[in-house]
């Protein structure tokens, strides 16, 4: 790493949204005022803060001022500038994809926020390394927080459902590659916006902000990235990024100094590496979370396990689950075609509805409350044309939309360039046709990629689904609203389930439908996944 690249270890931060013009005057002169200061931001509306945060944190790296006091004062607003950061992701968090104005405007509010605390550490980086006297007992500490910062956009972009950029990536290298030469990346510190992280230094950071981005937090729900992100507080010291290869079991963490990513898992390490890279073995970190994983089986509970008491045991194990198989399993490579067309479709249970059964579906009989002569009339229509009065404005609202990209039986990641219809969250209920077929499944990971394009993996079922209406079995003499169901045919690899809305699902529910011209009745048993927008339910047949 250059004199350069060092002195310059921040990019310029984006512009805000409202960008003044001049740089705002410093209202602080030291620590103590720069305190006072920021006391006054929670009296304000959070965009006036955020504003006069911003204006503040480049004023200051416009100033002069001794690298250890402007250490003092960035330490001071740091505080400040993670209750922002806290206030504008309620915003943005988990948003569908693309977002809306308003969340684009949070993102990039909170991303300005952080890029201009960043450069207050980034502007210590010279003196560091010329020895500045002042700072030779708190040089890990400087570059732990810039570390800290670094981990923190990643943290916002993967709120955000976006790719973090190359200079994320490349600072984050630069600040651990001086740790290593200033010979502090071991050495410990204490963080005080890390109140449960255990043994704090350079090197467990920078491995908490490779393990956060490695858990692909575009896949993740939005309390999944916050509990994960607390987790590697705890855990993230197991992994410790060697700069020499080692004889182990398992996958290795592969990590790239001079890269524009972060962390890669790979079955084994190459074998003429350069000097820039680090090895990381995530043996300690799979042993942490496969343990926690059968003492929850054995019925244990969270917080005995240091996961929180704010977090149930179902939640707990689908996170773990998932964090096993980001960081301690090696994914395998697919070999089916990686551009073929699909369409898609979502909206829900109707839109599902729609496009398998090919006809939109009656919420009420609404002919009831019509006059004779105009309800025998439509009856009659119905009975001899099957006539769907719906049926143009449900094309309008959910069209076909093509995207392209790799599909194989069980899941499908998929891009397209422009914004198109729909919005997209994970857990989503997706409808996809192949060519050949209408299938059904759910949005595993929803990002927005680095030139903008939409990016989408999806999990599918195999069994070929079949729209049905139901209605419920009572004992009452007041006929029940009718449902809506997708039932999924029994497949080699899965049993036959049923697609339905949200809180549909009570145990022991019997629900018949006439469909077919024959009825059937179905026992609700078990809830299988609760997905955003569906339940997918576990039945007997009655």
């Amino acid at each position: 790493m250059t004199d350069t690249t060092l002195q310059n270890a921040v990019s310029a931060p984006p512009p805000p949204l409202r960008t003044p013009s001049a740089t705002p005057r410093l209202v602080f002169s030291d620590a103590e005022t720069a305190g006072k200061w920021a006391k006054t931001l929670s009296f304000m509306p959070v965009g006036q803060a955020n504003e006069a945060m911003v204006g503040q944190l480049r004023a200051l790296a416009a100033a002069e001022f001794p690298a250890r006091e402007r250490a003092k004062i960035a330490e001071i607003l740091r505080e400040q500038v993670s209750h922002l950061h806290t206030e504008l992701a309620r915003r943005f968090a988990g948003k569908p994809q693309p977002e809306g104005e308003r969340e684009t405007e949070a993102i990039d509010q909170s991303i300005a926020l952080w890029q201009a605390l960043w450069e207050q550490y980034s502007t210590c980086l010279k003196p560091l390394i010329e020895g500045d006297a002042e700072l030779q007992g708190v040089k890990a500490k400087i570059l732990q927080r810039g570390l800290y910062v670094g981990k923190q956009l990643v943290l916002v972009h993967g709120l955000a459902r976006r790719a973090p950029p190359v200079s994320v990536w490349h600072e984050l290298h630069a600040y651990y590659r001086l740790a290593e030469m200033l010979d502090c990346a071991v050495t410990a510190v204490t963080d005080e916006q890390m109140p449960l992280g255990v043994g704090t230094s350079c090197y467990s950071t920078f491995s908490h902000a490779l393990l956060l981005g490695l858990a692909d937090p575009c896949s993740m729900s939005v309390r999944q990235i916050e509990l994960a992100d607390r987790w590697l507080g705890q855990w993230a010291r197991k992994l410790f990024p060697y700069a020499q290869q080692r004889e182990t079991e398992g996958p290795v963490v592969l990590i790239d100094l001079d890269s524009s990513t972060g962390a890669t898992l790979a079955l084994v390490a190459p074998k003429d590496a350069s000097p820039a890279l680090r090895f990381g073995y995530p043996g300690k970190v799979a042993t942490s979370v496969r343990g926690r994983l059968r003492r929850l089986s054995t019925g244990a509970n969270p917080g005995e396990l240091q996961l929180g008491q704010d977090v149930s045991v179902e939640q707990c194990v689908a996170l773990l689950t998932h964090l096993e198989a980001h960081w301690c399993r090696v994914g395998l490579v697919a070999t089916d075609d990686v551009d073929v067309p699909l369409e898609l479709a979502n909206g829900g249970l109707f839109c599902a509805f729609f496009r398998v059964g090919g006809r939109t579906f009656e919420r009420e009989d609404k002919m009831e409350r019509s006059f004779h002569g105009a309800q025998q009339h439509l009856k009659s229509l119905a009975a001899l044309t099957h006539y769907d009065r719906y049926k143009e404005e449900a094309e309008h609202e959910w069209p076909w939309e093509p995207w392209r990209g790799r599909y194989e039986w069980r899941d499908a990641s998929l891009t397209r360039e422009d914004d198109g219809h729909y919005r997209w969250s994970v857990e989503q209920l997706i409808i996809m046709r192949d060519g050949e077929r209408t299938r059904l499944g759910f949005a595993s990971r929803v990002a927005r990629g680095l030139q903008g394009e939409l990016a989408l993996a999806l999990k599918l079922w195999p069994g070929a689904p079949h729209a049905l209406t139901m209605r419920p079995v009572s004992t009452s003499m007041a006929e029940e609203s009718p449902l809506p169901a997708i039932l999924l045919a029994e497949a080699p690899e899965d049993r036959a389930t049923l697609i339905m809305q949200p809180r549909a699902f009570t145990p022991g529910r019997v629900l018949r439908s006439t469909d077919g011209g024959h009825e059937r009745k179905f026992r609700l048993t078990r809830l299988v996944q609760r997905g955003a927008d569906f339940e997918r339910v576990a039945f007997e047949d009655v």
